[in-house]
């Protein structure tokens, strides 16, 4: 049996249904119907092939809302109103899922998308010689978010230490925070911690990349950032639909790399919850050269990355406690999918 859908309220349903935003994204109440919800911005990227091929009939409702709201489709007090498959922050998928009762992780949809960008782009920053930064102010993106967390996990790593005071220290890297990247031009700093796409949107303003924050990580490979997780009596109890939703997830993948900036954003555009919201990737940032490969789009399965995203909450953990916790075993869907 298929988990029961999320339900909307009435009032909810009349109000979409008033502006007329039904549509694909709108206002079924199929108890069948699996509801797979995601936040804007890149980790919608790697389900807006799957989002593009979507029907009325296969079954499935996907949701994009605004990435503040994302928690809260999963900790809804009935459990029959959260979402059956979402994407989530690593580091908010461990703290509010992490005994895996309710929630296991299938795996990994993005692997960072974090970069340092300056208009002085004569210095490329890199793991031998980030200590540059010592005395230097950053702008960093939602310091006290996973832009942030991982940031500082990055100079952890390095062996940098970092002041969040007023006033700067010459022997750290200073971090003032940032909530958006419209704070760009008003917060002066030396290089920002930017993410992708907004960091091609730069460009035009004279911003070069300087620093890949997943190299100064772990290489090429980057961190698990994004995360897929399912309902656990979805797993048990139709495994192979959960197969065949991740080889459309690996679909939809490969068809972000050779779809245009348009299409991409016309299937999350289909797919919005709040038809007056409005989504932050744009058709024109998304056919410059490289950005897509920059977001870090790649599926890999919780038995291919659960070490890799244990490794990843340990060494933020040294940096906050409270914004990254180690989950349980449990916490992990150890099934292999490719089989």
């Amino acid at each position: 049996m298929r988990s029961v859908s999320r339900k909307k309220s009435a009032l909810a349903l009349a109000c979409v249904c008033a502006l007329g935003a039904c549509g694909v994204a709108g206002c079924k109440q199929d108890k069948n119907e699996i509801y797979v919800y995601m936040p804007d911005g890149a980790p919608a990227l790697a389900l807006a092939g799957a989002m593009a091929g979507d029907t009325e009939t296969d079954g499935i409702s996907y949701r994009v809302v605004d990435s503040s709201s994302i928690v809260a489709r999963v900790t809804y007090e009935n459990e029959t109103d959260n979402a059956d498959v979402c994407v989530l922050p690593l580091n908010s998928a461990a703290k509010q899922l992490g005994d895996g009762s309710e929630y296991q992780m299938l795996g990994a949809v993005t692997h960072g998308n974090l970069f340092l960008i300056a208009k002085d782009g004569e210095v490329q920053y890199n793991a031998e010689n980030l200590s540059l930064l010592k005395g230097k102010t950053v702008g960093v993106l939602q310091l006290d978010k996973v832009p942030g967390l991982t940031f500082k996990t990055v100079l952890k790593k390095c062996g940098l230490d970092f002041n969040e005071g007023a006033e700067a220290q010459s022997d750290k890297v200073n971090l003032v925070g940032m909530a958006s990247a419209k704070e760009l031009g008003v917060t002066e700093a030396d290089c920002y911690v930017l993410a992708e796409p907004a960091v091609s949107a730069q460009a035009k303003n004279g911003y070069k990349i300087v620093g890949d924050l997943q190299s100064l990580y772990g290489g090429e490979a980057g961190y698990p950032q994004a995360v897929l997780v399912a309902k656990r009596t979805l797993i048990e109890n139709d495994g192979e639909w959960v197969r065949s939703f991740l080889g459309s997830v690996k679909d939809s993948v490969a068809w972000l790399e050779t779809a245009s900036g348009a299409e991409i954003v016309s299937a999350v555009e289909a797919h919005l919850e709040d038809a007056d919201y409005e989504t932050s990737l744009k058709a024109q940032i998304l056919d410059i050269e490289g950005v897509k490969v920059r977001c870090g789009v790649r599926f890999e399965q919780s038995l291919d990355c659960a070490a890799k995203a244990n490794a990843y909450l340990a060494l933020a953990r040294t940096v906050n406690e409270k914004l990254a916790v180690l989950p349980s075993e449990n916490f992990y869907c150890m099934t292999d999918f490719n089989t």
